[in-house]
Formats: structure tokens, C-alpha cells, sequence
């Protein structure tokens, strides 16, 4: 079956409730329309998969997933209603989600106006690396993130755009049981990280280095490894992305760590929204220096250690410690999705221990003025020895005059 065309498939019920209207943007896999929903009488976007073969244990795992991303809530994620199977076509059945209408342009066109400001830059970057941090703690992996999947909005007048992420798993709800089998790559050629590009088992890094190449991208106004899908896949295994000269250093530092080769170099998500959350109210250093720690602002913000999410392809045991905590049963290597964080040396790590030698040196200078400050005993007296004779007389009242 040809896949309907805009104009043949508008006013359209799907689900029994939601009327199709025009339609929002097309990829190769799905369209998104806009749509009523009938029951509540609003305005959602709909996303409607292209047809597939009927297959009973495939539709299951499908919903099963859906149901999974039902539960998400995050304030930089799109929200996910509701979900269906569109049988308008028996032998068939198309998918389709339910998404809330988000309003406004995405990053894609954004990028293409301009530019984006570093401290525009740093409030999407946060956010979106803060909605990651939430998905990869119960186990999704976005395996898609590309400027045209990150909408931006304004909450208020005056306020800066804030993002919102969209296409949650889609990519691994329609295509993991393909991937499983044969190891095809899923995702878009330009955003794919390296362990993508080879069909090898995927982590929360991956969506890192992609966002690491969006980040770039932000800020070059063209994207890094273009070219077609083998060409572009291929370049990112045989060099780094190449950030500009003019770069300030904590941006590059970042970025070159987010988009290194082996997953475990990258920062974990909560990391990345921590230096970017920091660099909205740290001075910007000259390219290639970094701004003097005196002169530093830091964000306040409690410290969160980043968590290890497991994905669903994941087969790593659980076991449950003496102390009620989950613990990971790994094999030989036990640094699995545990990524050196020694290229954000002069950002997350570096606040840390300058505020540890702080809380340090302030105890310790309080409790110099608490001891400064204490009564203290008088000493003894010290006796001198007795000595007889006029010698005698005159130490006994060389004492007698010094004693307090």
C-alpha cells in the first residue's frame, strides 16, 4: 500500500476520535498531522508510521513500549496522550501517537536563521541533556536526536526558548525488533554516533555524542559529517568533529568530550546539563584559556551523581545488596557505561574541589576563633628553688612581682 497522501487522508478519523487536519512534517518513516481529538475537544499532533505487515508479537512489543513512554513526564519532553493501531487497511495496520501540539519552530530552523548565542545555546543544551538524564534512568535510549527533534518554546514574554524533546523511542519502537536481528543501524546518518555507524550495542552515550554533534552544529550553522548516509556514517570513525579555534575553551572541552570516540570517555547526561546550567552565569573565557577560578560564578544546585541506566536490550543481572540497593552484576569489564570525566576537568570536577577546600578552610578557621576565643586555665605557678642568704630575698621578690 501506497502511504496516503496529505490531502486524501485530512478529515480522516483515526481511533474512533481523533480527525486528521494538515499536515505538520514528513519524515521517511511517519507523518505528523495535526489533528482534533473529537472526545476532549482539543488540538494534538499525531504521528502516523507508514504501513507495516501484520505481525502479532511485533504489535505487542509495540504497545508495551508505547505504554512504557505513557508513563514518562518531564518538562522537556513532548508529552505522550495516546496511542493506536489505524486498521483502515486490514492486512495493514498502521501505528500511530498521540503527542501534545507544541507550537513554535524546531532547532533545524532555528539553526538555519543564525547562529545560536552561546548563552541561548547553553539553556537548550540543559535542557535537553536534563530530559536525557531523566529517559536513561528507567532505560530509554532516544537513538534519534537531531535538531529537526528538538521543538523550541517560549513559556513566556521575554523569556528564552526552552526545548522540548520529541520522538522518544519511536525510533526503537518501530525498528528494534529489525535491529536485534540483523544489526541494521538505526537513526539519521549526520546525528549517528560511532558505535551506531558499526551496528554495535547501544548506551546513554550514544544520544551524548549526538547531542555533542547538535551542540557543534548550534554553533558552526553547518552540519559535521554531511554527505550521504554511508559517507557520513563512515567519517565519524576516522576523525573527531572539528570544533572552531574561536570556541571558548569550557565549550570545546565539553563538546570534544561529549563526541569522543569510545562511549565510555563521554560525560553522562546529568553531567553535561551541569556544566551547561554553569556556564549561564560563568564568565566566558577567551578561546582556548579558561576564566579564572576567583572570578567564577557558580550555579546553586545540589550535586546529583549520575545514575546507570540499563536498556531493554541490556542483560545485565540485577542483584540486591546487603543494603537494599540494586547492584549491576557485570563481567570482566566493570567500567560498562561509566564514562571518564577527566576532560571536564576544568568545569563540574574542578567546582567540587574547590568548594570541598572552601567548607575546609572555613571549619578551620572557625575553630581557630573558637579556640582564640575560649577562657583558658591559668598555669601553675612554676616554684623556683629555695637558696638561702641575700640571693635568696631578691628571687623571692622578683617572684612576687611577676605573678599574675
Amino acid at each position: 500500500m501506497v502511504a496516503d497522501s496529505p490531502s486524501s487522508i485530512k478529515n480522516e478519523m483515526l481511533g474512533g476520535r481523533y480527525r486528521l487536519a494538515d499536515i505538520i512534517g514528513r519524515g521517511g518513516m511517519s507523518s505528523v498531522y495535526r489533528a482534533r481529538d473529537e472526545n476532549l475537544g482539543r488540538d494534538v499532533a499525531l504521528k502516523l508510521f507508514a504501513p507495516q505487515a501484520p505481525d502479532a508479537n511485533e504489535l505487542r512489543r509495540q504497545e508495551a513500549e508505547i505504554q512504557l513512554l505513557a508513563t514518562l513526564n518531564h518538562p522537556s519532553l513532548v508529552t505522550l496522550f495516546d496511542a493506536g493501531i489505524d486498521t483502515r487497511v486490514l492486512d495493514e495496520p498502521r501505528p500511530f501517537l498521540t503527542m501534545e501540539l507544541v507550537e513554535g519552530q524546531d532547532l533545524r530552523s532555528r539553526i538555519r536563521h543564525s547562529a545560536v548565542p552561546l548563552d541561548e545555546l547553553a539553556v537548550i543544551g540543559a535542557g535537553v541533556a536534563d530530559a536525557l538524564a531523566y529517559v536513561h534512568s528507567v532505560g530509554i535510549i532516544h537513538r534519534d536526536i537531531k535538531p529537526g527533534n528538538i521543538l523550541l518554546v517560549q513559556i513566556r514574554p521575554g523569556e528564552p526558548l526552552r526545548p522540548k524533546l520529541t520522538d522518544f523511542g519511536i525510533a526503537r519502537m518501530a525498528d528494534s525488533a529489525r535491529l536485534t536481528a540483523t544489526g541494521t543501524m538505526v537513526g539519521t546518518a549526520a546525528y549517528l554516533s560511532p558505535e551506531q555507524a558499526m551496528g554495535s550495542p547501544l548506551s546513554p552515550a550514544t544520544d551524548i555524542y549526538s547531542l555533542g554533534l547538535v551542540l557543534l552544529e548550534c554553533v558552526k550553522q553547518t552540519v559535521e559529517f554531511p554527505g550521504s548516509a554511508v559517507e557520513s556514517a563512515v567519517a565519524r570513525l576516522h576523525r573527531a568533529p572539528e570544533i572552531p579555534a574561536d570556541l571558548p575553551a569550557e565549550w570545546a572541552d565539553l563538546i570534544r568530550s561529549m563526541t569522543a570516540i569510545e562511549p565510555l570517555e563521554r560525560p553522562v547526561a546529568s553531567d553535561v546539563e551541569f556544566v551547561l546550567r554553569q556556564a549561564l552565569v560563568s564568565p566566558v573565557s577567551a578561546p582556548g584559556e579558561l576564566a579564572p577560578e576567583t572570578t567564577r560564578v557558580l550555579p546553586a544546585m545540589p550535586f546529583r551523581p549520575p545514575s546507570i541506566a540499563i536498556t531493554a536490550e541490556s542483560d545485565l543481572p540485577l542483584v540486591r545488596s546487603s543494603k537494599g540497593k540494586l547492584d549491576i552484576t557485570r563481567g570482566p569489564d566493570a567500567r560498562a557505561w561509566v564514562p571518564d570525566l577527566s576532560r571536564l576537568r576544568h568545569t563540574g570536577r574542578r567546582f567540587w574541589t574547590v568548594t570541598a577546600l572552601s567548607v575546609l578552610a572555613a571549619g578551620a578557621a572557625a575553630a581557630g576563633l573558637t579556640l582564640s576565643l575560649a577562657p583558658q586555665p591559668t598555669p601553675d605557678v612554676v616554684p623556683y628553688p629555695a637558696v638561702n642568704g641575700t640571693l635568696g630575698d631578691h628571687l623571692k621578690e622578683l617572684q612576687e612581682s611577676v605573678e599574675p
